[in-house]
């Protein structure tokens, strides 16, 4: 998974060695929305209602070799000040050999709860925090059906993944457990 934000990447930007720069790490992710609490005269139980204010919290961390143990620790010193505050987050997520899927969200780099050096290597955590994640256009994501893995579903580029109509937009397709791909 590699992460960047308004084009600055926190992880390996896909060029560099990954022995000097990793892909994000001890990924976490939390997603939550507002919930309001009705209470009601003398009803016999509150009503949660969804406001509909989607968050999610993204905290992944990545390691970096250093030219020196000076770089490195100036690097762990100014990182958080030298990043962009906010803007669009852009995911790729996908390993070696598969199509990537990537997703973008308007986030903000809300913390940078860990960074430490040892030598020439930093390990620093990121934590953003945005709205909505989207699946970006001319990406699909692939679900297999866990029950019987007969059947795989697609689900269309350019949709969203924000707990929407996430099930009325899949697509049925054909599953080859051969080693094959797809069949539409």
């Amino acid at each position: 998974m590699r992460i960047s934000i308004n084009n600055v990447w926190l992880t390996n930007d896909g060029v560099s060695d990954l022995r000097a720069w990793t892909d994000a790490h001890d990924v976490r992710f939390n997603g939550q929305q507002v919930v309001q609490e009705a209470q009601f005269l003398r009803a016999v139980t509150a009503s949660p209602l969804a406001r509909g204010n989607a968050a999610n919290e993204l905290q992944f961390s990545v390691t970096q070799q250093h030219a020196s143990v000076a770089a490195a620790a100036a690097f762990a010193l100014t990182a958080f000040g030298a990043l962009p505050p906010s803007g669009t987050a852009t995911v790729v997520c996908g390993a070696l050999g598969e199509s990537p899927v990537t997703c973008t969200f308007s986030a903000v780099l809300a913390a940078m709860p860990a960074c430490s050096f040892r030598g020439t290597r930093t390990d620093v955590t990121f934590l953003l925090r945005g709205g909505a994640i989207t699946v970006l256009a001319g990406s699909s994501i692939a679900v297999v059906d866990g029950a019987s893995f007969s059947t795989a579903y697609t689900f269309a580029a350019g949709g969203t993944v924000d707990g929407g109509s996430f099930a009325d937009a899949l697509v049925p397709t054909a599953l080859d457990l051969d080693g094959g791909g797809f069949a539409s």
